[in-house]
């Protein structure tokens, strides 16, 4: 090579020119392949590279192209990046800027819907448990919708047919494009932060996924869930399903639903009081039973209880015991005849009759002094016993005995009842 006509290139120029060669030739390319080695730098830059069965190809993803970037990137994703070749000089390297990125076979709102809803879920924000009950009959109702929304007016439609609403109060925002989300959150703070009311709607009508974007954004969804007040989200169609029905504390299908599920129908609150008057009616009619119940078994207790009912169950003890007694005596008396019965037989085989001759008159004695003091001994005579009926005590003389006293007369054989008519006293 003859060195004097040779042209020498710094590194600078080589790349510089190899970048503008590339950038000339490749100014707008769509490149599909695997994410790996991602990184999302502090400066906002990401960094990755796509890469097939066969290459691997570096890429840049600046800050002021991924701002509006709907999906978050991550390894193993496959997507389609747009942009233009280059080469970076600071290390000589080959590489896309990427201009825009999609995920490959599945939309980028779609996408991130999936991401978000994962990652909102993991934290609790979805979980039933803690969801609220709604008032079963609210009064003030907070509406978040735009107020020239057709879905406003056909909640307004349907509400005007329910009954114990008293007031409403709308809170107009936009509820579709860059705008819509930070005044859908302000306006559900507002809410929030008053506590004014016993509902809050967050309402619009139906549209495609990119009109609802402003209900799958990540801080309006916080503040629904973050609400101090009960929310009913009813976006959309009923097919249609936000990241915001799933953190309301209610889900309605469509506007005109929402405002059926806020409080009954006039038909329905008539049917629901004769329901109640006649649950009402019946437990009345149930508690009066209880208490005749009730008090017909304290009657009997203080029946059982009575003076008069321990007085004569008192009497009937003072007989019972009084029987017994008597039995008991007359069982004694006919041991005691019984031993002296076989000590006169024992005597009289046992010894002479001359020798035992005191002896026998000495029983005879004995069994007369026995006849003598036996209760049935003045019965055998015509005398009778008489006792008082309530005490059981022998009557000696009238003292202390009342007119219509009853008496118990004991004869030979049997007894009798009697009344005292007149009472009389001998003179001491």
């Amino acid at each position: 090579m003859n060195t004097e006509t040779r042209v020498i290139y710094s590194v600078s120029e080589i790349l510089q020119t190899a970048r503008m060669l590339l950038e000339a030739k490749f100014p707008n390319i769509l490149v599909q392949g695997e994410i790996t080695d991602f990184k999302h730098h502090s400066s906002g830059h990401i960094y990755f590279s796509l890469k097939d069965e066969k290459g691997v190809l570096r890429c840049a993803f600046f800050k002021g192209n991924n701002m509006g970037l709907a999906f978050k990137p991550e390894n193993g994703m496959k997507v389609v990046a747009g942009g233009f070749l280059s080469i970076y000089q600071g290390f000589g390297q080959f590489q896309m800027n990427v201009q825009l990125l999609e995920p490959q076979g599945v939309g980028s709102l779609q996408l991130a819907f999936e991401q978000l809803k994962k990652k909102l879920g993991e934290e609790g924000l979805f979980d039933p448990a803690r969801k609220r009950p709604l008032p079963k009959y609210p009064k003030r109702i907070a509406i978040v919708t735009s107020s020239q929304g057709a879905a406003l007016q056909d909640f307004l439609k349907i509400l005007a047919t329910r009954v114990g609403i008293e007031d409403f109060e709308i809170f107009n925002v936009r509820v579709q494009g860059k705008e819509a989300p930070p005044e859908v959150i302000s306006a559900i703070q507002e809410i929030s932060e008053k506590q004014e009311h016993d509902v809050l709607v967050l309402t619009r009508g139906g549209g495609s996924q990119e009109d609802l974007a402003a209900f799958n954004d990540e801080g309006v969804v916080r503040a629904l869930a973050a609400s101090s007040v009960p929310t009913i989200c009813a976006v959309g169609h009923e097919v249609d399903f936000s990241l915001c029905d799933f953190a309301a504390d209610l889900r309605a299908p469509t506007p005109t639903a929402a405002a059926a599920m806020l409080a009954p129908s006039r038909d329905e609150a008539e049917t629901e009081i004769k329901n109640l008057i006649l649950r009402l009616n019946n437990a009345l009619t149930d508690l009066v039973q209880d208490k005749k119940r009730d008090l017909k078994e304290w009657a009997g207790i203080l029946q059982e209880r009575s003076p008069d009912h321990l007085i004569a169950e008192a009497r009937q003890n003072v007989d019972r015991i009084g029987e017994q007694l008597q039995e008991t005596l007359l069982q004694s008396l006919k041991d005691q005849q019984l031993r002296v019965q076989h000590l006169s037989d024992f005597l009289a085989r046992a010894t002479p009759i001359q020798a035992i001759k005191p002896y026998r008159e000495r029983l005879r004695g004995l069994e007369a002094q026995l006849q003598a003091y036996h209760p049935h001994g003045p019965l055998k005579r015509g005398y009778a016993i008489v006792t008082r009926k309530k005490t059981g005590a022998i009557l000696r003389s009238p003292r202390g005995l009342e007119k219509g006293e009853r008496l118990s007369i004991q004869l030979e054989k049997g007894h009798v009842e009697s009344e005292v008519m007149d009472l009389g006293m001998d003179e001491e």
